[in-house]
């Protein structure tokens, strides 16, 4: 019986990782999309998820699927979540950062970042990991899109796998820096960032 309520455990748990249209890679000898070695990669809802117009995300006019929730911004965040994820989840999700945080330099993680994963596990730049950086566009303006490996930490610091966060910072964008930070691997974001355009 034991194995049985495991077996449907890992089920769910997938379940809900495929109706996000999101995909991580626990091994810490995986190559990312970007190329690069380390975990997990965060290169962007699928290319063949439904679509709507476009919604705005922060000060973003986004094409999104049809199950991203954006939340309201709140302290220059706005966060945006795979609809249907259970309260109290670690629910698949990236941010759209502007103000002060947005024009730092590094990795964004703020207090409490989690792992993307069914369990929260915190999210630890890796030291001495060399990030990877590319030249990207977000709504027409240059960018640099950067993937940071990270080790997924439990309560007592130990690391249980590794994934790779992806940012996209705009430093000259109209209404001042802006940073996007996907550690789920939402497919074909990087798609959709360039398509976006900014919002009136």
């Amino acid at each position: 019986m034991r194995a049985r309520g495991l077996g449907a455990a890992i089920l769910a748990a997938g379940a809900v990782l495929t109706l996000a249209g999101c995909s991580f890679i626990s091994g810490g000898d995986a190559k990312g999309s970007t190329g690069g070695d380390g975990a997990a990669s965060t290169a962007s809802v699928a290319s063949d998820a439904p679509k709507d117009s476009a919604r705005p995300v922060g000060p973003l006019l986004v094409t999104a699927a049809d199950y991203w929730v954006v939340d309201k911004t709140k302290n220059g965040v706005t966060h945006v979540a795979a609809g249907g994820c259970p309260t109290g989840s670690a629910c698949p999700g990236f941010d759209v950062v502007t103000g002060k945080a947005a024009g730092s330099d590094g990795a964004y993680l703020p207090k409490g970042a989690t792992c993307p994963g069914g369990k929260e596990l915190a999210a630890v730049l890796v030291e001495g990991a060399k990030p990877t950086s590319a030249p990207a566009k977000v709504a027409g303006s240059d960018a640099t899109r950067t993937a940071y490996t990270l080790s997924c930490q439990d309560d007592a610091g130990k690391e249980k796998y590794r994934a790779t966060q992806v940012q996209w910072a705009v430093p000259d964008a109209p209404g001042g820096p802006v940073l996007v930070v996907d550690r789920w691997a939402f497919e074909g974001l990087d798609a959709r960032l360039a398509e976006a355009t900014w919002a009136k």
